[in-house]
């Protein structure tokens, strides 16, 4: 489908200033092999716009909205195409626009298209620390790209260029193979030309032509042609780590207290209110949770997604607890744990898109020219999913997507990405995105790590260590029997008292001899019974015992 919007003619663009909008979005993801039916639903592939941006709430951006919801409502029309105008009494406020859907696609799939371009409003923007040599260092190596490509038998080239100490540049260009390499060459060249005008400032950008496109971004975008297979092994994690899906404690990660500013007497006892709040929240079964005290502190508690709600409950506890020590007082402060993220402020950062403070856990190499082997394959097949990720999280009510691809016949790839739910699908995905970019990809040295920012949080290893959505769980065990029995297993009292919440009396079903028997659900849905053993029991561990 392609969208297009301009507040002139076309006869007269020439000598105006235009706003000119370019959106793409298909029917196939290039990125795999499968064949799609047509209950899919549209596929992003680009957009552009240029530089010369109105002003906001101005009467040219109130008839783009108008024009907008006019391409949106009109979607369902059986042709597939539709154009029309949003005139002004100042000719340079009007607005003309069309919206044209594939040939072959059915009247639904054409109105879901449109309606997500019209609400499309994703521009890859990110910090760059110098934009002039960063564009001077994108052209220079986006052209060297377009001369390989143009003299490529498949006419295609890829390239990745240093930017930093630990950030790179990948580049692609492309032509259609029936083009000569001068015809090749010379549509680059238009292409590239093209780049200031759409994607002057941009991190990322892919502009197309018929007969050729190109592309840059930050992270490994392509697939190496170095390589024809899949290695056999990639690197091992540096940062071994025990919270696997069988792992019921909550593991501090990181703290951050990311002001100066001392709270005063009002806003501490605010505080604990709202830490109080939050921890009773969390055993209400919620995994997502925000509040304020009097306008004055402000605070939210995002728990993993699979979680049960008991070790959800555990998570925000120990969190609500160790900020009170560690920022309790300073105006603002934030906590990750492995199960869980807590963070307050003094001001309302409420669906705001906040990417600092943040914690890295990744493994860096040393500066090396020998590539380790096999992470050209891993980096890209890493990045692709970390993409589509980003897209099926802001896709979700729970902004929450895991992913499991399996790399050889020995292993598999297990990623999780989660946003907090305040914030919108538009800015879920560029908090992802921007995690993507940011990932040193080229001396990346290991195969797990994770990326915590307060509004997103990404994670991948090769050992799952989350419970996946559509795994069965078993049967509910008889209890109350003496006879039934199971297999040797072992379990610390912190994870005893999290699936039986505490011995609650409501998870108590009998007493058997011995003690009491409670029932239970671990982190994986397996459910347990579990024996307290009075006192005057010789069997069993002590710490069990009443």
């Amino acid at each position: 489908m392609e969208l297009f919007t301009n507040h002139k003619p076309i006869a007269s663009m020439a000598s105006h200033k235009i706003l000119f909008l370019f959106i793409l979005l298909g029917f196939l993801n290039f990125a795999t092999t499968e064949p799609q039916d047509q209950s899919s639903t549209p596929f992003y592939l680009s957009h552009a716009c240029n530089v010369d941006n109105s002003i906001a709430n101005s009467a040219f951006q109130f008839n783009v909205r108008s024009l907008l919801s006019s391409l949106s409502s009109n979607a369902p029309g059986d042709n597939g195409f539709y154009n029309t105008t949003v005139p002004s009494q100042n000719p340079t406020d009007s607005v003309f626009g069309l919206f044209m859907c594939r040939g072959d696609v059915p009247p639904r799939l054409c109105q879901q298209c449109v309606q997500n371009a019209t609400q499309f409003a994703l521009l890859n923007t990110a910090n760059i620390s110098n934009q002039e040599s960063f564009m001077r260092l994108m052209f220079s190596t986006i052209n060297k790209t377009a001369d390989e490509a143009a003299k490529d038998d498949k006419k295609f080239a890829t390239r990745q260029t240093t930017i930093s100490e630990f950030q790179n540049l990948y580049c692609l260009a492309q032509c259609t193979p029936d083009l000569s390499p001068l015809d090749c060459r010379s549509c680059l060249s238009k292409v590239i030309g093209d780049l200031p005008l759409f994607c002057e400032g941009q991190q990322g950008a892919r502009v197309l032509y018929p007969g050729c496109n190109v592309r840059y971004d930050l992270y490994p975008f392509y697939r190496s042609t170095k390589r024809t297979k899949p290695p056999a092994w990639v690197p091992a994690t540096n940062y071994p780590d025990a919270d696997s899906q069988f792992s019921e404690d909550p593991t501090y990660l990181n703290h951050s207290c990311p002001t100066n500013v001392t709270a005063d007497s009002t806003f501490q006892m605010y505080l604990k209110t709202l830490l109080f709040y939050l921890s009773s929240n969390a055993t209400n079964g919620n995994k997502y949770y925000e509040d304020n005290i009097e306008q004055t502190v402000y605070g939210l508690f995002m728990c993993r997604g699979d979680l049960p709600s008991q070790l959800c409950q555990q998570c925000v506890i120990n969190a609500t607890h160790r900020i009170s020590s560690v920022c309790n007082s300073l105006q603002e402060g934030i906590i990750w744990y492995s199960h869980c993220m807590l963070r307050y402020s003094n001001r309302n950062f409420f669906s705001e898109l906040e990417e600092s403070p943040k914690t890295d856990m990744l493994s860096v190499t040393t500066s090396s020219t020998s590539p380790i082997p096999g992470q050209d394959f891993f980096t890209y097949t890493l990045s692709d999913t970390i993409f589509k990720l980003a897209e099926e999280a802001g896709d979700t009510t729970e902004r929450y997507a895991t992913k499991s691809l399996k790399l050889t016949d020995f292993q598999t790839l297990y990623t999780l990405a989660q946003c907090t739910q305040d914030l919108s699908s538009d800015d879920c995905r560029i908090c992802l995105v921007d995690i993507n970019r940011k990932i040193p990809w080229f001396r990346l040295g290991s195969e797990g790590g994770r990326v915590l920012y307060p509004s997103c949080n990404l994670r991948f290893e090769l050992f799952q260590f989350y419970r996946g959505s559509g795994e069965e769980t078993q049967s509910p065990m008889p209890v109350g029997h003496e006879s039934v029995t199971l297999e040797p297993l072992q379990f610390n009292l912190v994870v005893i008292e999290a699936a039986t919440n505490y011995f609650s009396n409501e998870n108590r079903v009998g007493k058997g001899g011995f003690g009491e028997v409670y029932k239970g659900i671990l982190l994986d849905g397996q459910q347990i019974a579990v024996k307290r053993l009075s006192k005057s029991s010789k069997q069993g561990a002590n710490e069990f015992q009443e």
